[in-house]
């Protein structure tokens, strides 16, 4: 994958904030220093799902956010691994963001069309980039929005590269995320 700063950008302030409660100023560079490269290095290594792809956003953030990990493993924790992506959820930046409310039948209405179009962008680009997200949508539910994936880049990723161990932290993401909209998601399995 292409390397793309903006996400460096929107996420370290994130990251520093969490970094700066363990870990003195000097530490901090190393660390930043660290991933930074661990993060073009990884993105090497991922498929090419589409710079363009609606959803290359959830690839570059999951590579983004475990390259502080696996640049520092002598200085970060799974644990603190797990507490980071929890505080920059947190952040009430971030949770403007997620402007929906699944409460809300617009909002809802709102989230199944941006999935349909997601859906439709890696259909219409499937022979271009095979290795991105695979929807199965199911209309038999009146209420919310039933969907599944038979194939994730982060997942394909991270069993690829011996990381399978770190999946759930980020398949957890879509109930935090859920949940910031008042949503609730019901998840019986995942692909990892």
């Amino acid at each position: 994958m292409k390397y793309k700063h903006s996400y460096w950008i929107l996420i370290k302030p994130f990251i520093g904030k969490y970094l700066k409660r363990h870990f003195d100023k000097k530490s901090i560079k190393v660390i930043f220093k660290n991933a930074k490269a661990e993060y073009k290095l990884l993105l090497s290594k991922a498929e090419d799902i589409g710079t363009n792809n609606p959803m290359a956003k959830n690839l570059y953030l999951s590579l983004l956010i475990v390259s502080f990990f696996i640049a520092n493993k002598n200085k970060i924790t799974k644990n603190m691994l797990a507490e980071m992506i929890e505080s920059i959820f947190d952040s009430s930046f971030i949770k403007k963001l997620i402007r929906f409310d699944f409460n809300n039948e617009k909002d809802m209405m709102k989230f199944k069309n941006r999935m349909l179009k997601n859906y439709e962008w890696a259909e219409k680009h499937k022979d271009k980039y095979p290795e991105t997200w695979d929807f199965n949508f199911e209309n038999k539910h009146k209420d919310g929005c039933y969907y599944y994936f038979t194939r994730c880049p982060i997942a394909k990723f991270f069993k690829d590269n011996n990381m399978e161990d770190l999946t759930h932290l980020f398949c957890a993401v879509d109930y935090k995320t859920f949940g910031i909209g008042k949503g609730r998601l019901i998840r019986k399995q995942t692909i990892a």
